[in-house]
C-alpha cells in the first residue's frame, strides 16, 4: 500500500467538496422560480381590459371546501385552498359572488361589487375564518374583501394559479 501525500489528500477533498457544491446548486436552483402572477411586472393587463385577481389563502378551516365562484353570473373554475384566479374584465361594474359549502343551510354566499378601469389591477382576498359563539361551539365564518396591492405582493406568492 502507497502512502497518500498531502497535495493527493488536498485533491482528493477539493473534488469531493466540488461535487457538493454542484449537487447542492442544482437542488437550489428550482427554489428560484419567479411565480405568477406576472412577477418581475407583478400584473401588466392587455390593452382596454383590466384585471381582479381573486385568491384565496391557504388555510385549515374550511380546507377541503370547494368556493364556487361565478364573475357576472358566469361560472368560472373553483378557487380551491391555497390557489389564487386572474379575470381580466372590460372596464365597468361587475359583481364577484363566491360561495362555500355543501349543503344549501351551511353554505356561505358573499357578493361583492368591483369597478374595473381599463390598466387597472384589483385584488380580492377570499378567506375562511373559525369563529367562538359560545358554549364551546365554533362555527365557519368566511370573507371577501378587496384588499391593497402591498397586501397581494404579500399573499398570493404563497398560492398557485388555479385558471
Amino acid at each position: 500500500m502507497t502512502p497518500v501525500t498531502g497535495v493527493e489528500r488536498l485533491t482528493t477533498m477539493y473534488a469531493l467538496k466540488s461535487w457538493i457544491a454542484a449537487v447542492l446548486l442544482l437542488l437550489l436552483g428550482g427554489c428560484a422560480t419567479a411565480r405568477d402572477p406576472g412577477f418581475g411586472g407583478w400584473m401588466s393587463p392587455k390593452p382596454g381590459l383590466g384585471v381582479v385577481v381573486l385568491y384565496r389563502p391557504w388555510s385549515f378551516v374550511g380546507g377541503l371546501l370547494p368556493v364556487r365562484v361565478q364573475v357576472d353570473g358566469e361560472r368560472r373554475p373553483d378557487l380551491e385552498n391555497g390557489t389564487h384566479q386572474v379575470h381580466e374584465l372590460p372596464p365597468g361594474d361587475h359583481t364577484i359572488v363566491t360561495k362555500m359549502g355543501s349543503l344549501a343551510m351551511t353554505t356561505d354566499t358573499i357578493t361583492i361589487d368591483v369597478k374595473v378601469v381599463a390598466g387597472s389591477v384589483l385584488y380580492a382576498r377570499f378567506a375562511a375564518h373559525r369563529k367562538d359563539v359560545g358554549g364551546g361551539t365554533m362555527v365557519r365564518t368566511t370573507e371577501l374583501t378587496v384588499v391593497n396591492e402591498d397586501t397581494a405582493r404579500r399573499e398570493i406568492p404563497d398560492t398557485k394559479r388555479a385558471n
